[in-house]
């Protein structure tokens, strides 16, 4: 079930993709309608306080991780379900915030 909040928030922003996660998605092939599927209807949204991003997960475990510029989303880069649980493993001293 599509989080409707998150969709409405994501509506005013614009979506910027970088250069770093073009040639994340290409090395795991993920697609672009990979990415806008989990920023778009997360199944888990986590905040990470040492970096100040945002990591938006979807249904098949895709991890996007971005930042808020004023009203632009830019999405810094893309992590396969592996190496999202990798990098979450690695962090249980409250780096880490569930937001849903």
């Amino acid at each position: 079930m599509p989080n409707e909040y998150v969709q409405r928030l994501w509506v005013m922003f614009k979506i910027m993709l970088s250069k770093h996660a073009k040639l994340r998605m290409k090395e795991r092939n993920i697609k672009e309608e990979d990415i806008y599927d989990a920023s778009y209807n997360p199944v888990q949204l986590v905040y990470d306080s040492w970096n100040d991003v945002y990591i938006a997960v979807s249904m098949k475990g895709i991890a996007v991780v971005y930042t808020l510029r004023g009203n632009v989303v830019e999405i810094l880069t893309v992590l396969g379900k592996k190496e999202y649980n990798a990098l979450m493993s690695k962090f249980k001293n409250g780096r880490y915030k569930v937001i849903i």
